[in-house]
């Protein structure tokens, strides 16, 4: 029953408003977005085994900074995210996906004076038979570019641009073979450079889990920038950052947690 306290709060929070009926001053919502919101969290949420339950953001890196827990559709598809620091909900993300199954949008809401408030949504856009993804953030018919996607012809993904055309973060994964889909190396770079800023080479383990994104920085020998662990199911259930301008010192961590 703790999975769903946190629903339960937000249910109260919509309740609260709509309890006195007979005061003309409460007026039941009309907004069609925290409608939609209502209808999914009195619906069911599914739970489903061996799916993400939590991640956790730790500062320090022992420092828990917020937790995000996820929730799932009768078909096992991402629902609804809630990310809570100390206790109090921050956001909700809400998911609404196409006929063909692909994601659509992302809903998000922030806690408000009575319930939650309706922010904006990040919309997909899929083109060129879905080798590009443009996502689009902003709500009544104004919307800024957000990321954008990329993938080839085997469906492995190529770049991830995060901004507009002009000002972005920029991530571009490159295969050892034109076959093959383990990702061997990624560039990263900003607006206004020719060349990459870092270049992650990626390890992996006997069974082929990526372990770290390693860096030859400052030095010949390669560093883990960001190191990884797994369950005895193949879970990832850790992600650490490292700083590596003085050593290899970890300064923020992700712990993921499985239905």
């Amino acid at each position: 029953m703790k999975l769903f306290r946190i629903f339960i709060l937000i249910c109260f929070s919509f309740l609260a408003g709509c309890s006195d009926l007979e005061d003309p001053s409460v007026q039941e919502p009309t907004d069609e977005q925290l409608i939609l919101l209502r209808n999914v969290l009195s619906g069911p949420l599914d739970t489903p085994d061996g799916k993400l339950k939590s991640e956790s953001f730790y500062y320090g890196p022992e420092t828990l900074q917020y937790r995000t827990d996820f929730y799932y559709d009768t078909q096992g598809r991402e629902l609804l995210r809630v990310t809570i620091p100390d206790q109090d909900t921050a956001g909700v993300y809400l998911n609404e996906y196409l006929a063909d199954g692909k994601l659509d949008q992302t809903v998000v809401y922030i806690p408000g004076p009575e319930g939650f408030v309706f922010v904006h949504y990040f919309k997909r856009f899929y083109e060129n038979n879905d080798q590009t993804i443009n996502v689009m953030q902003g709500r009544d018919g104004n919307y800024s570019q957000y990321a954008h996607y990329k993938f080839d012809q085997h469906g492995r993904k190529i770049s991830y641009r995060r901004g507009t055309e002009t000002l972005f973060d920029l991530h571009e994964y490159y295969y050892e073979t034109g076959q093959s889909t383990q990702i061997m190396e990624e560039h990263y770079r900003q607006s206004g450079m020719t060349e990459p800023f870092y270049r992650y080479r990626y390890d992996y383990d006997g069974r082929n889990f990526l372990i770290a994104k390693s860096l030859q920085l400052l030095g010949p020998e390669f560093r883990p920038a960001f190191e990884y662990g797994y369950d005895e199911n193949g879970n990832l259930i850790e992600e650490i950052t490292n700083y590596l301008y003085l050593g290899t010192v970890p300064t923020e961590r992700k712990t993921f947690e499985y239905y």
